[in-house]
């Protein structure tokens, strides 16, 4: 099979669709050897490897898919998937850490406030994380509503616009 991108992308999908997770880091691991400056080929490692719980995996391929990503965008969008790892592992200066990067690009704000949030909320104080929570609400985030609703704060978003391109 050739492994360029449209083919390895559909094939990988293919395969996690029918359950065939180590197939998938297989095609995501020959498009890595094919392309190994491409940060995508590691961000689509790392989501399988964060499906199967291989989260010291995927933390690797999402930090390796940081490094290589030139657009911020992209990068911002690697750090808050590597973020919802370190959620997962209960690691939440890393989540801030992550989503702090991810607030300095300018991109998916509401999802990086989201995730600090629950960082902030997790480890105090807690009001930073209801804070971040309504700045993600103001930004769209059913998300974060949800959990200012699990906290019985009643908060109403003044919802901003978001300019083209960014999260």
């Amino acid at each position: 099979m050739n492994y360029n991108k449209s083919n390895y992308i559909s094939e990988g999908e293919r395969l996690i669709e029918q359950g065939d997770f180590d197939g998938a880091i297989e095609v995501y691991t020959k498009a890595i050897e094919e392309e190994p400056s491409e940060g995508f080929n590691f961000q689509l490692r790392a989501d399988v490897y964060k499906l199967i719980g291989e989260l010291d995996k995927a933390i690797a391929d999402y930090t390796k898919a940081v490094s290589l990503y030139d657009d911020d965008e992209d990068r911002a969008m690697a750090y808050l998937y590597r973020a919802t790892v370190y959620i997962m592992k209960t690691d939440y200066h890393n989540v801030i850490a992550d989503a702090n990067a991810a607030i300095e690009t300018g991109h998916f704000l509401d999802n990086a406030y989201l995730a600090r949030g629950i960082a902030y909320y997790n480890l105090g104080p807690m009001g930073q994380g209801f804070d971040d929570w309504k700045k993600a609400a103001d930004l769209g985030s059913k998300g974060a509503l949800k959990k200012l609703e699990e906290n019985e704060i009643k908060y109403t978003p003044i919802l901003k616009k978001k300019k083209a391109g960014k999260g």
